[in-house]
C-alpha cells in the first residue's frame, strides 16, 4: 500500500500504521526510506520523514539521511520537513547552524529557505552574530519570502533593542516589495504604535506607499496604514481629512471602497 496504491491518502496512512503498531518489527525503517525514495507523493514523503525522524531518532545514520534529502530530495515539502526535524532535534549537534545558514543562501525553494530563517532566528536567537546574519537577509537577500521572515524574526524576537525600530521604519519605506513593507508595517503596528512620530509615519504611507494592485487577494500597505489610524488615533484632526482624500482619490479600488464604507460608519 505504501508503493503501489493509487491513494495518496491511503500511503499516507499505511506509512503512519506501520510505523505505529509495527515499529519494533525489523525491516520497517527500510519500509520508510523505500517509500521517500520511490517518488511517493509529497504527502507520503512528509509522513515518512516525521516518523524517521521521531521514531528512530538515535538510530545511527539517521541525521545523515535527514542532510541527505535536504539537499537531494526533488519535493520542497520533504526538504522542508527534513530541515525542520534537524533544527529541533539536533540543535545542539555541532555543525547544524552552519548546515541552516548553508540552506538558507542555497535551496531554490523560497519556503525552505524562510524555514531555515525561522529555525535559525527561534533556536540560535543568543548566539553573537544571529541578529547581524537576519538584517543582511532582511536588507539583501532576493527573494521576498526570505526578506519578510527576516524582518518578522526581527521585530519579534528583537523588540527591545532600541535599533529594530529604526530598522522596521527603514524596511517600511524602501523595500521593493509590497509584502516585506507591509510585514514591517504590522509589525510597528503591533509593538510600537505609541511611539513618538509613528501617526505621522503611517499618514506618509496612507498617501504614497507605491503599492499597485496585481489580484484581488494582495495586502496594501496604504490600506493596511489607513486602517490603523483610525482604529488607533481616531481624534487626530489629520485622520478624517485623510480618509476622506482616501476614499475619493487612491488608486486602489479595494481601499477607496472600504474608506467609503468607514466614513459612512462614522456618519452614522
Amino acid at each position: 500500500w505504501v508503493e503501489f496504491n493509487e491513494n495518496w491518502d491511503v500511503r499516507v496512512e499505511a506509512v503512519l500504521q506501520i510505523t505505529t503498531a509495527w515499529k519494533n518489527e525489523a525491516g520497517i525503517l527500510e519500509l520508510l526510506k523505500q517509500s521517500l525514495e520511490s517518488g511517493n507523493s509529497s504527502s507520503v514523503g512528509l509522513e515518512a520523514v516525521l516518523q524517521m525522524a521521531t521514531g528512530w531518532k538515535n538510530q545511527p545514520g539517521i541525521l545523515e539521511l535527514l542532510k541527505q534529502w535536504v539537499v537531494s530530495d526533488g519535493d520542497s515539502d520533504v526538504r522542508l520537513e527534513a530541515l525542520r526535524q534537524i533544527a529541533t532535534d539536533w540543535k545542539n549537534q555541532p555543525g547544524t547552524l552552519d548546515l541552516l545558514k548553508q540552506w538558507v543562501v542555497s535551496d531554490n525553494s523560497s519556503s525552505v529557505r524562510r524555514e531555515a530563517v525561522r529555525q535559525i532566528a527561534n533556536g540560535w536567537k543568543n548566539k553573537p552574530g544571529i541578529l547581524e546574519l537576519l538584517k543582511q537577509w532582511a536588507e539583501s537577500d532576493e527573494n521576498w519570502y526570505v526578506r519578510r521572515e527576516a524582518v518578522r524574526q526581527i521585530a519579534t524576537g528583537w523588540k527591545n533593542k532600541p535599533e529594530t525600530l529604526e530598522l522596521l521604519k527603514q524596511w517600511v519605506v524602501s523595500d521593493g516589495d509590497s509584502d516585506v513593507r507591509l510585514e514591517a508595517l504590522r509589525q510597528i503596528a503591533t509593538g510600537w504604535k505609541h511611539e513618538v512620530g509613528i501617526f505621522e509615519l503611517f499618514y506618509r504611507i496612507a498617501l504614497y506607499d507605491p503599492f499597485q494592485r496585481e489580484n484581488e487577494y494582495q495586502g496594501n500597505p496604504r490600506q493596511t496604514a489607513l486602517e490603523e489610524i483610525v482604529k488607533h488615533y481616531p481624534e487626530h484632526p489629520q485622520t478624517l481629512p485623510l480618509l476622506q482624500d482616501r476614499a475619493e482619490n487612491d488608486t486602489d479600488e479595494q481601499l477607496r471602497e472600504w474608506a467609503k464604507k468607514k466614513l459612512q460608519e462614522l456618519e452614522n
